[in-house]
């Protein structure tokens, strides 16, 4: 996967009020981008209803929506930043309702991306002050870098020279 999924990548500062609402407008602009295909938007929410994605995180709760690499097109990232939170189920299965006010939309090429990203991902998680800022300012940069540097290479390192 490298660091593609962070050359396409949307933000939006989103107002819709349910988890299926947010889905489907995250879907649309990936669809509009060419980064998804067409039923995308059915395809993302079946998966939810299976398999949530929402995370616990200190100050920030967020989820990390994707449907199967089907459905995609290309890699890519779309985020909201939501006006306020959206209930989405947990991860793990434990801890009741995420409570999620970012919520990061993949499409994925390879069913491993999606783990290679969540891996690079957890350097993020573990400094919830990176998504707090991005939640007040829109600006990726630092989120971004910090993800970058953990997301493998073709060859599967890590991408340290980033």
């Amino acid at each position: 996967m490298e660091a593609i999924i962070l050359e396409n990548v949307n933000i939006v500062k989103s107002v819709r009020s349910s988890r299926d609402e947010v889905l489907l407008e995250l879907s649309d602009i990936a669809i509009n981008a060419g980064y998804a295909k067409p039923g995308y938007a059915q395809a993302i929410i079946e998966r939810e209803n299976q398999y949530p994605t929402g995370l616990h995180i200190p100050d920030i709760e967020v989820a990390i929506p994707h449907a199967d690499t089907e459905w995609s097109i290309k890699p890519s990232l779309t985020i909201a930043i939501l006006d306020q939170p959206v209930t989405f189920g947990s991860m793990d299965g434990t801890g009741g309702d995420v409570m999620a006010k970012l919520v990061f939309m993949l499409t994925i090429e390879e069913p491993k991306d999606h783990i290679d990203f969540l891996r690079a991902f957890s350097g993020v998680i573990g400094q919830p002050d990176i998504l707090m800022d991005f939640a007040r300012t829109a600006n990726p940069s630092c989120m971004f870098e910090k993800i970058r540097k953990n997301l493998p290479d073709r060859t599967g390192n890590k991408n340290q020279s980033k």
